[in-house]
């Protein structure tokens, strides 16, 4: 079990990112994808920046900062291997 992943709203960030490989999130839609207040979403994107799981990006949009994440190639092998032990566990292994 990774205990980075396994926490309840650090598991939606990352089963949402995995589920859009080629794109990275924006704070708004993951915000909303999650039900997260921004000071928590923001914290949990940290902690699995530093982590090594997903990329931070910051840039601008129409002259507007915006904030979007997206996983690293080691996040989506530690998210794939956490959905495995999941799998394992229900199955009774």
């Amino acid at each position: 079990m990774d205990e980075t992943i396994h926490q309840p709203l650090r598991l939606k960030i990352m089963a949402a990112l995995a589920a859009t490989p080629d794109q990275p999130l924006e704070f708004k839609r993951l915000k909303a994808i999650t039900a997260a207040t921004d000071g928590n979403l923001g914290r949990q994107l940290q902690t699995l920046a530093e982590a090594g799981y997903i990329t931070v990006i910051k840039d601008y949009a129409n002259n507007r900062p915006r904030t979007r994440a997206e996983l690293t190639p080691g996040g989506k092998a530690a998210f794939a291997d956490h959905v495995d032990y999941l799998g394992r566990l229900l199955r009774g292994l």
